[in-house]
């Protein structure tokens, strides 16, 4: 699945809109459309934290090992 659809689908799921999501991540109310619609790539920092704020975590999974990704950790 590509990063945009990924997106589409995290928004869907939790019942928030885009701009319902910028908004919680203090971005421009077109951010996360814009994303969506253009194909943009977030920075995996900011997918984390719209990962986080449609109820979803970002998981690195290799055969043998999983890595879940904290956005409140620096």
């Amino acid at each position: 699945m590509v990063i945009a659809e990924a997106i589409r689908r995290m928004c869907d799921e939790s019942g928030k809109g885009p701009i319902q999501v910028s908004q919680e991540l203090g971005k421009s109310r077109a951010y996360v459309s814009a994303a969506i619609s253009r194909g943009n790539i977030p920075r995996v920092d900011t997918l984390t934290q719209i990962a986080q704020a449609c109820g979803y975590r970002l998981v690195l999974e290799s055969d043998t090992d999983r890595i879940v990704i904290d956005p409140t950790e620096e």
